[in-house]
């Protein structure tokens, strides 16, 4: 019973994997003939020193024509000064005092500057970021065409080689896996605020945030699972198009954050949680099942799953324009496997959960 069980959740693992990953295999690289003016859109809370970094790379963008709004949430830590100090045309900065009752802090100050935004075109990402070339900004708004109103980008964490950036890294490429692959799929069902673009009118006329304004978290998907169709969204992968992201340091920091993200699940829709159920359920059931069954009669099979794994996620990452040490997939992979089920069930139980206090 217990095998059945066992090989049954190793070939939805199998199938889902091969399903996912041959999806990349249709993107093409685009170019579009009319280039949009474009407002890059950024919150911060007190981000001094990430801002330092980010800006001037992304003034170094060579788009044709493009603005940077920064709203400002909150800040005591001279951001304004630092900002007003660069002297560039391009930069709108957007101080926000206070923030009303009812809103969140985050979806706020995103709101209030996306509808204060000189352009149509709104490419959302955090502070904490680097874009991996100054092609970036052109390789989103190559994406768009006349249907396009959503685009949904890849935002990588960097590691540092050790085994919970490790893991941060592998965890933020599985889920980039999963969005990136269901939207080529025909079914979009969520993005990351750190590489996404929308077009302001849509945005605007679908209500933007209003209904979820006072959830902490969920600026992105729930957005994302709002309004995406497979008519009005396009993804964007590819070396040039990265937007990197530092990981948590600490694991109880890498929780919080990750309880922040879970924490709007429920509120997904009925498919979306339940192919996130199959993929999680399947994956812990393949792992902790191990232990009950013999290591003899399984371990081909293990090693038969790895490699199918090891195949279509390094296939994927090709396309994705990352790479990662595949040495680490069995550890990460487990890892995974236990990790975000106890973190979903946190995200349950915890009530204070804060963007930034």
């Amino acid at each position: 019973m217990i095998f059945s069980i066992w090989i049954s959740a190793v070939i939805i693992q199998v199938g889902i994997v091969i399903l996912l990953s041959t999806q990349f295999a249709r993107y093409k690289d685009r170019k579009s003939a009319n280039v949009p003016s474009t407002s890059i859109v950024i919150a911060a809370h007190n981000e001094l020193a990430n801002l330092k970094i980010l800006v001037p790379k992304l003034l170094e963008q060579t788009h044709s024509h493009f603005n940077i709004v920064i709203a400002l949430d909150r800040c005591t830590d001279k951001s304004a000064q630092f900002l007003a100090g660069l002297h560039s045309k391009k930069l709108e900065i957007v101080e926000i005092e206070e923030t009303p009752r009812d809103w969140d802090h985050k979806k706020y100050a995103l709101t209030y500057a996306i509808q204060n935004s000189e352009f149509e075109w709104i490419v959302l990402t955090d502070a904490d970021c680097i874009p991996t070339s100054d092609q970036w900004l052109n390789q989103m708004t190559n994406r768009i065409n006349h249907n396009t109103e959503i685009i949904l980008g890849y935002s990588p964490y960097t590691s540092d080689r050790s085994v919970l950036q490790n893991f941060i890294q592998y965890e933020a490429f599985i889920t980039a896996f999963n969005y990136l692959s269901f939207s080529m799929l025909g079914k979009p069902y969520m993005g990351v605020g750190r590489n996404l673009a929308v077009k302001r009118s849509f945005f605007v006329e679908q209500g933007g945030y209003s209904d979820f304004k006072s959830i902490v978290g969920g600026d992105d998907d729930l957005f994302i699972q709002k309004n995406a169709t497979s008519k009005n969204t396009d993804i964007l992968i590819g070396k040039t198009s990265l937007m990197f992201s530092n990981p948590k340091n600490t694991l109880s920091d890498y929780i919080h954050q990750k309880t922040r993200h879970l924490s709007v699940g429920t509120r997904y829709s009925a498919l979306s949680q339940t192919t996130h159920l199959l993929f999680h359920g399947s994956l812990l059931l393949t792992w902790i099942l191990i232990p009950f069954i013999s290591l003899e009669k399984i371990l081909p099979i293990v090693f038969f799953y790895l490699i199918v794994k090891w195949i279509g996620y390094r296939f994927a990452h090709s396309k994705m324009g990352v790479g990662f040490n595949y040495i680490w997939l069995p550890l990460v992979d487990l890892m995974y496997a236990v990790f975000l089920p106890t973190i979903a069930i946190r995200s349950k139980l915890v009530k204070d959960i804060r963007w930034k206090n």
